[in-house]
């Protein structure tokens, strides 16, 4: 296959550029092919005249601001988890992913943890959880990136 040699012209302003009508011509290769013009569907007389109204129950039905939330009071309020279970949990769940000496170091971790803070930080968080419908609501809603930039200032929150 022989050699091809490409040549390139500087680059000029973006308003000259802009301002520069284009030359299509036969031989310009287009990226979306052409389409035959389909005529338009014709409806039926007879779906035509019926109108399809729904009822008024719906329109009655339907509470302000949208059916997303419109029952969240409704439901029941989220528990939180028992603090021990929750800490065999993570401990199962990083078992897997760690050596046998990262494990027992964790294991100690999670005990000195339920020994020290844990209690307390569980207790705060069941009073932070008292007057609202989710304890963790607030805290998911927030973009990744979000959350972690207010990491502190959600820690001080429950302190």
């Amino acid at each position: 296959m022989p050699t091809q040699v490409r040549i390139f012209t500087s680059p000029r302003a973006l308003g000259e550029t802009l301002s520069t009508p284009i030359q299509l011509t036969p031989a310009t290769p287009r990226s979306v092919p052409e389409l035959p013009t389909l005529p338009k569907p014709t409806i039926s007389p007879t779906l035509k005249a019926r109108q399809y109204v729904m009822s008024t129950a719906y329109h009655e039905d339907k509470p302000k601001g949208g059916v997303t939330y419109s029952h969240q009071d409704k439901l029941p309020k989220l528990p939180i988890p028992d603090l021990e279970l929750s800490c065999e949990r993570y401990l199962s769940a990083l078992k897997p992913l760690q050596s046998a000496r990262e494990h027992g170091e964790t294991i100690g971790a999670v005990q000195e943890f339920l020994r020290n803070e844990g209690p307390e930080l569980n207790e705060k968080l069941k009073k932070y959880a008292e007057g609202r419908t989710s304890y963790i609501e607030q805290f998911c809603t927030l973009p990744p990136f979000i959350r972690f930039l207010l990491y502190d200032e959600i820690t001080d929150k429950l302190s």
